[in-house]
């Protein structure tokens, strides 16, 4: 029985408690701070030291009226973050709705502000387009109006902005949004501004850390004030209100997710910022699964691996000129992330458009000459040129074709080289030891414009020392789905590049090509592969995670050891639009604001194997008789014992016809899945403990107690319905030809 575990220091002794910290008497209160709560809706008016709701037109604003309340109000602003409405508008929990039209939420500095240095902090999260913090220096209190200067601008789903300025009497400081196309999902804001009349309390900063940690890790807080007093929740609540708020006396043992909030004060100041330090427990499942394009405070179902590009026309958009806005705007994110427990997987792409190649090349594959010519213009993101196809000798075409400059090979790899370093350089210190090197390079796939030998000489052994120099790790770029695994491995080992890779990756193969991957790497001498398929998923198949999950983690259980990083599943992608017309819809773990059957199979999966240690758990016999098996066609079992006293069975019964009828492929017997009341037996063995509860657990989470008997030492036997009780999750089990549940077995 082989197993993935965290090996834990051990706990160290717990230091004896100081003396209660001095009394911190704060300063009075800034003008403003915390203004989320400041948001005022009674009427809306432009006033010093207070919140008001504009349309911006050019330099001119007007404000948000108070309106309909039908499908598609007119502009309005709400205290009611219930309603309806789908046109612009403002709420009161910092909602904004709108499209292409520039909303904003205004502060206008309070008069007492004159000539003291103001702070802006806080976020703005939405389904995309574009954020800005303006500023308005019109010296009237009493009204907004242009030009405005940009202090901040994003575009994107999430921006985090800190910004001081010298404020004057009747400056306004605009957080505007627009240019989203999915207007019916508003954006939010999370602001605080702060009038530095008194200085400022540390913020609190926490050592380990906030992020992922070992069980037991114990964390100390402490505020760089000197005397400062700390506060603190565990429960996620506000520290400076809530009623389990207490004082921070010594370290916190963190034996679970854990988000701490914490604040400081010190005599004569003001508080600080309320501190957010999360918390999340490292475990086995969390880091088998993943997700792509996902939000950096929190994933599906407690994920803890991300992926995103890297992209190096942002970040060099001129031969050896490096944007210092990309590069602090990729940290601040990579930070984030780590911050909630969620690793980043940067991928290494594309070619910036000063460095693809403009004088020509050629390359071979499957037995054709493709040769491209010279660029003769460039448009739009697209380099037209001339490409002549050959085969042996002849000419099958000649013409004009349009191809992506981004997909384009470098003219220089030494260019692309020294991108990987920039690369290396920003992200290691931040943690990152994985970097993927492209993605999806196949002729055809629309990544990649060139062959797969210009691929591994120019693109991927270059950047795999470059990466192995600088003490990192290299994830091969993602073998397309289209090409078959066999001319993978020819690829490899035409250049002998197998020791040289980290990480065997794949996208949207079935789960056996892992085990191939696997078995021809220890053939060629690498002792421990690690197999990723960083894609897969995008379906419309709302049952895809409960079927190929617990088969893929079983699997990789059984390989054994201590690296939780050996393989991994990265579902592809995590949202998209609730909007039947969008692309991807129906096909990712969110819809919308909502979780799609996909995320909710997969939360209930995650909390299912819940654990510190994970163990591949086979001492288990079911009549009809079903085993583990990686083939997705077949019926499956899969077991797992998790921290040595939970037992979860996953099942999976495939119907093998339109009768709905399970055939046991070993006696011949069958169950009709949507008549009667079938049943399957299912019995455990080598329990180490007494039976405290033995549920079923439906694909939604909801649970039936069972009830088991004893057949000898450490066995129990159950007899288990096979058709969901809950409506909702039966009519789901029938789709798909399959009928999937789990089986939890709790011991004392």
């Amino acid at each position: 029985m082989q197993a993935f575990s965290r090996a834990l220091p051990a706990d160290p002794a717990v230091p004896a408690r100081p003396a209660p910290p001095v009394d911190c008497t704060p300063a009075p209160a800034n003008p403003t701070t915390d203004n989320v709560a400041d948001y005022r809706l009674d009427t809306n008016v432009v006033a010093p030291g207070r919140w008001s709701y504009q349309f911006i037109d050019g330099n001119a604003t007007g404000l948000l009226g108070k309106g309909g309340s039908g499908a598609f109000a007119a502009d309005e602003w709400a205290a009611d973050v219930q309603k309806p409405e789908h046109a612009w508008f403002v709420k009161a929990d910092g909602s904004i709705g709108t499209d292409y039209r520039s909303i904003s939420e205004t502060y206008t500095v309070a008069d007492q502000a004159d000539g003291k240095t103001v702070h802006v902090r806080g976020s703005f999260s939405s389904p995309g387009g574009r954020f800005r913090v303006l500023l308005a220096h019109d010296g009237d209190s009493a009204k907004v109006t242009g030009p405005f200067t940009e202090l901040y601008t994003y575009s994107g789903t999430a921006a985090a902005f800190d910004l001081n300025l010298v404020a004057a009497k009747g400056d306004d400081i605009l957080f505007v949004s627009d240019q989203v196309s999915t207007w019916w999902v508003p954006g939010k804001l999370k602001a605080s501004i702060t009038t530095e009349l008194a200085p400022e309390t540390a913020a609190v900063t926490a050592t380990p850390g906030p992020g992922a940690v070992a069980t037991g890790t114990t964390v100390q807080l402490a505020s760089a004030t000197r005397n400062a007093c700390v506060t603190y929740t565990t429960d996620g609540s506000d520290p400076a209100t809530s009623t389990t708020a207490q004082p921070y006396r010594g370290p916190i043992a963190i034996t679970a997710d854990t988000d701490v909030k914490a604040v400081a004060g010190a005599t004569g100041d003001a508080p600080s910022v309320v501190a957010d330090l999360p918390f999340v427990l490292q475990e086995p499942f969390r880091a088998f699964a993943g997700e792509n394009q996902g939000s950096q405070t929190g994933l599906v179902a407690g994920m803890q691996w991300d992926r995103m590009d890297f992209d190096w026309g942002s970040v060099e958009p001129r031969k050896g000129q490096i944007d210092k806005a990309a590069v602090a705007e990729y940290v601040r994110q990579f930070n984030l992330a780590k911050s909630h427990g969620i690793t980043i997987l940067p991928v290494l792409a594309y070619t910036a458009g000063w460095a693809a190649n403009r004088t020509g090349y050629s390359y071979d594959f499957h037995g054709k000459t493709y040769e491209y010519g010279a660029v003769t213009s460039e448009n739009n993101g697209q380099f037209t040129r001339h490409l002549t196809i050959k085969q042996n000798g002849k000419v099958l075409s000649s013409k004009d074709v349009q191809t992506s400059i981004g997909r384009t090979p470098p003219q220089n790899p030494d260019d692309w080289k020294n991108f990987v370093k920039i690369a290396v350089d920003t992200l290691k210190p931040l943690g990152i030891t994985y970097f993927q090197i492209w993605n999806e390079a196949y002729p055809g796939s629309g990544f990649w414009e060139g062959g797969m030998d210009q691929y591994m000489t120019d693109i991927h052994l270059p950047a795999a020392k470059v990466l192995h120099d600088n003490g990192v790790k290299a994830v091969y770029g993602g073998w397309i789905c289209g090409a078959p695994l066999s001319e993978y491995i020819a690829l490899l080992d035409k250049y002998r590049a197998w020791q040289g890779i980290d990480v065997f990756d794949m996208h949207y193969m079935p789960l056996g090509t892992m085990q191939t991957i696997y078995a021809a790497a220890q053939q060629r001498g690498v002792k421990d592969p690690a197999v990723w398929q960083t894609e897969l998923g995008f379906t419309t198949e709302d049952k895809f995670v409960a079927d190929v999950y617990p088969r893929a983690f079983r699997w990789a259980l059984s390989k054994g050891g201590n690296n939780l990083d050996r393989f991994k599943l990265l579902y592809f992608a995590e949202w998209a639009p609730d909007d039947p017309n969008a692309f991807g819809y129906n096909r990712t773990l969110r819809t919308g604001s909502n979780l799609s059957p996909k995320g909710r199979t997969l939360t209930t999966l995650a909390n299912l194997l819940r654990g510190t240690k994970a163990e591949a758990y086979d001492n288990f016999t079911t009549t009809p008789e079903l085993k583990p098996e990686l083939n997705e066609a077949l019926s499956t079992a899969n077991g797992f014992r998790l921290d040595d006293k939970r037992v979860v069975l996953a099942i999976d019964l495939k119907r093998q016809n339109q009768a709905d009828i399970f055939e046991d492929p070993n006696t011949g017997d069958t169950i009709h899945l949507n008549f009667g009341d079938p049943t399957m037996t299912v019995t455990f063995r080598n329990l180490t403990a007494n039976v405290k509860s033995l549920e079923r657990v439906d694909l939604y989470g909801n649970r039936t107690p069972l009830q088991w008997r004893s057949i000898g030492k450490n066995q129990v036997q159950v007899d288990v319905p096979i058709i969901d009780p809950d409506g909702t999750v039966k009519a789901l089990n029938q789709t798909e030809n399959e009928d999937v549940f789990y089986l939890s077995l709790q011991q004392n």
